[in-house]
């Protein structure tokens, strides 16, 4: 599958939570993909950063789009688990999450996701998913 049909597919599926939280799909490849959002003040925390929720969801986003398409085509998954590290506030306004399968077997994948603001090359969050296929 090309990039672009990899992208335009993603962008029609981004419905409901994705696309209520602001989410947009950037960039997409096979075992990659770029989501970002712009802040408003619904992403924010209290002290004014960004909300912890939002790029815990930005991560999980990514992390899937980058496993549905890591072998070549679709096939449907469901995040297993997930550790986050959240190295340094967000304070906007847009946030760059950029996931990129390290390993997809025949049941699960792991993809590393790492959180930037603002196009900086500075990591302000980083995460490991382990994400689960259901076609198996």
């Amino acid at each position: 599958m090309e990039d672009k049909e990899i992208l335009d597919l993603l962008r029609e599926r981004a419905v409901g939570f994705t696309e209520a939280c602001g989410i947009r799909f950037v960039e997409a490849s096979a075992g990659r993909c770029l989501v970002s959002c712009e802040m408003g003040a619904m992403h924010r925390n209290p002290g004014g950063f960004a909300h912890g929720g939002l790029l815990a969801a930005m991560m999980d986003v990514a992390a899937g789009a980058a496993a549905i398409f890591a072998g070549g085509s679709a096939r449907p998954i469901t995040t297993q688990n997930c550790d986050i590290h959240f190295l340094r506030p967000v304070s906007g306004p847009l946030v760059l999450a950029e996931g990129v399968c390290i390993k997809a077997g025949r049941r699960c994948a792991v993809v590393r996701v790492d959180v930037r603001e603002n196009d900086s090359a500075r990591i302000c969050a980083s995460g490991t998913f382990e994400v689960c296929y259901l076609d198996t």
